[in-house]
């Protein structure tokens, strides 16, 4: 029964399971062909002697009658020597397909039979049991000079000729009708077998698979991770630089304006000192929240480190709009509640710098903004500066 893929995705020892247990099952189909093929060819050599029976049926008849015409000692050894030969051949053909054993094929090469089973094994019973009176018929050597001595053989064997083509005929149809009958029995296994390696193999196809995407995920969700910051959520500094520098070699085509703003906290180290790290954490995620929800859904809003933002914003040029807009950032950022900020006592300095007037290289870019934040916040704090 094929692995289901949850346990195959659940277990690499199951997955190597079910490996082994499809080239177990392909090589089952192999055997069973070779099986098959050989028990095919069984079977035909099996379906030709028995055919060939009627023929030496006939032939011992023949030779027998030809015993009892003959005119001269030596036509009548020469039809003896025909009637030992056909009749020694058909008798241990028959014996071959009663009890299993050495007969002699066509080609006059020996052959071994599987004993017949069967409607196959009462016609050869029948068929012995008839023949055995001849053999008491056929005249001992040193009394087969004359040819009335066969006369009684040839009699016999005249007598029941029909009955024993009869079952010669129903032996080669019974042998035939075995044979389609182990055919098709072998057939169903082979194609069970083969619906239960193909079952397993697609059970593999799929486990690798879900195997494969799951990695692709969890790769990717390790590559989302490091390129977010693991406190707020925002992009790090690696995303913002490389998020950045896409978006600003597309400015530098189509000629576009935006904006780069630096943010820095003012009065943080305080609190952290005052309330600990785990208030001073509790105020940037709500910074971060902030800061998001004031940022227009095509900027980009990021952790530099420490207490520093930055938020690229294209399209963002016009002073009016830039002033506004910083506006809200530095109300945003004096609004966080007591119970998350005691005291209420955090502002931010925000720096600004602008492309294309400061170019289009990203380094440069936020080192104006940076010398504009340190000038908002040489200046007092919580306000923004455009250089």
């Amino acid at each position: 029964m094929p692995i289901p893929v949850s346990a195959l995705i659940g277990s690499p020892r199951r997955l190597i399971t079910a490996i082994v247990m499809f080239v177990v099952l392909d090589l089952s189909v192999l055997m069973i062909n070779l099986w098959l093929a050989n028990q095919i060819a069984q079977d035909a050599v099996a379906i030709n002697l028995a055919g060939r029976q009627r023929m030496l049926s006939q032939q011992t008849t023949k030779a027998l009658l030809l015993t009892t015409r003959a005119t001269t000692p030596q036509d009548v050894n020469a039809a003896a020597q025909e009637v030992d030969l056909a009749f020694g051949l058909f008798e241990r053909t028959l014996s071959a397909f009663a009890d299993g054993g050495q007969t002699t094929g066509g080609d006059d090469a020996p052959v071994i039979l599987q004993a017949v089973e069967g409607e196959a094994a009462e016609v050869v019973a029948r068929a012995r049991k008839l023949i055995t009176p001849l053999r008491g018929y056929l005249p001992a050597a040193s009394s087969a000079q004359e040819g009335r001595a066969y006369t009684a053989a040839a009699d016999y064997m005249v007598g029941n000729n029909r009955e024993i083509l009869a079952l010669m005929n129903r032996l080669t149809t019974a042998l035939e009708h075995d044979s389609v009958r182990r055919s098709r029995d072998l057939r169903a296994i082979q194609t069970g077998a083969f619906v239960l390696a193909l079952g397993n193999f697609l059970v593999i196809v799929l486990g690798m698979l879900r195997r494969h995407r799951q990695m692709e995920k969890e790769s990717e969700r390790w590559r989302e991770m490091a390129r977010h910051d693991p406190l707020t959520g925002l992009a790090n500094r690696k995303a913002f630089t490389e998020t950045g520098l896409g978006i600003l070699a597309r400015a530098r085509v189509d000629g576009s304006a935006g904006a780069v703003l630096v943010i820095d906290l003012d009065g943080f180290k305080p609190i952290n000192d005052r309330f600990g790290h785990a208030t001073g954490d509790q105020v940037l995620v709500q910074l971060a929240a902030r800061l998001e929800s004031t940022a227009r859904t095509t900027d980009l809003v990021a952790r530099l480190g420490g207490d520093e933002f930055a938020i690229l914003c294209p399209n963002l040029h016009d002073p009016e709009h830039i002033g506004q807009f910083c506006n809200r950032l530095v109300a945003a950022i004096g609004d966080i509640p007591d119970e998350v900020c005691p005291g209420n006592a955090l502002g931010a300095s925000i720096g600004i710098a602008t492309y294309p007037k400061d170019g289009y290289d990203l380094h440069h870019i936020l080192g104006q903004a940076d010398r504009a934040m340190y000038a908002a916040k040489q200046a007092g704090g919580s306000r923004w500066m455009l250089l």
